[in-house]
This record gives C-alpha cells, structure tokens and sequence, in this order.
C-alpha cells in the first residue's frame, strides 16, 4: 500500500511538474516569437520610397524581433514597376535581393524617368557583381514574371488596393504612420502584447 501511494504521489508530480514546465516552455517561446511584418510595395511609388529608409530603421532598430517581408505589388500605373519587381526577384535569384532593393529605392527618381530603365538594372546588377547573362535571363523569365504577379494578386486577395500597405500580424496598417515615430509605436505594442 505504502510503495502504491508513493507510486502515485511521483506521478502526480511529474504530471503537475510536466504542466509547469510546458506552460513555461510555452510562455517563453511565444515571447521570442518575431512579429511578421509584411509590406506590399511598389518600386515605383513615391510613398514607397518614402518608407524605405523607415522600414530599414525598423529592422535595425528591432532586429531579430520582427521578421519582415516585401511583397511584390506593381501598380498598372507606373509603367516600369513591373520591370523593377522583376529585377529584385533576379537579384534574389543570386542571393543579392536586399541589395538590388536598396538601389532601386535609392535610385527611384532616375530609373522611373528614364526612356528605358532595363540597361540601368543591367549596370545596377553588374555592380553588385552578379552574374549578368543569369541576370538577363531571369529579369525576362516567365518564373520571374509569375512570382512577381503571384504576389501581386496574393496581396488583392487580402484587399491590398494601394501602396505601400503593411500588414502586422496579419492587421492590415491603416491608416499608415506619418513617421518613424508613429510606426516605432505601432511596432512597440504588437512587441508588448
């Protein structure tokens, strides 16, 4: 009877410990958990660009606790954004994405008014040292052109009408932050919760 009783008193430990652990456990990973910011943009847009430097300060300001991802979102509007979002999936292609985004933000007001931006991503891509004919390839893929189209239609499914629309853990961001500041916040409360 004595071995019976100790028998259950150890198991009822280990029931009661195991919860404790695992509702710990489970408190503790929730809390590292990133917080998925998702953005539609247009290389393009004039907004867009506008939220380049503040979306670069976000990552650096938060690092590993958000996890953030550009979506493709070409407006029939601007003629070349297409071709842009094609050019970024091509440096993607070589690892070199980040990079090729930053130029094409940066480098907005050239490219966009230009006859012909093709050859400008051409020497943008040769600059970051890429392979060119791979580059010229898959800017004219027809993989390339559906990734990029496949985004763009994901982000009308989910009632993306203008850019740049940012999604926080699946909320969509509306209205947009005027700043740094106002979106710093946004970020700091889906960071506390």
């Amino acid at each position: 009877m004595k071995k019976v009783a100790i028998t259950c008193v150890l198991i009822a430990g280990l029931i009661f410990g195991m919860g404790t652990w695992n509702q710990t456990t489970a408190q503790e990973n929730s809390s590292d958990q990133p917080i998925t910011i998702v953005e539609y943009s247009d290389y393009q847009c004039p907004a867009c660009a506008y939220f380049h430097p503040i979306v670069e300060k976000l990552k650096d300001t938060y690092g590993d606790q958000i996890k953030f991802e550009m979506k493709y979102f070409p407006l029939n509007s601007h003629q070349y954004a297409a071709l842009a979002a094609r050019a970024a999936q091509a440096a993607k292609n070589q690892g070199k994405f980040q990079q090729m985004h930053n130029m094409l933000f940066e480098n907005q007001k050239r490219w966009s008014g230009s006859g012909s931006p093709t050859s400008i991503f051409v020497n943008y891509a040769e600059e970051l040292e890429l392979d060119i004919d791979q580059f010229k390839n898959d800017l004219n893929a027809s993989e390339t052109q559906k990734i990029v189209m496949e985004q763009r239609q994901e982000g009308r499914n989910a009632g993306v009408n203008a850019t740049p629309t940012f999604f926080i853990e699946g909320d969509k961001v509306d209205p947009l932050p005027r700043n740094f500041q106002e979106f710093d916040q946004l970020v700091q409360q889906y960071i506390s919760e």
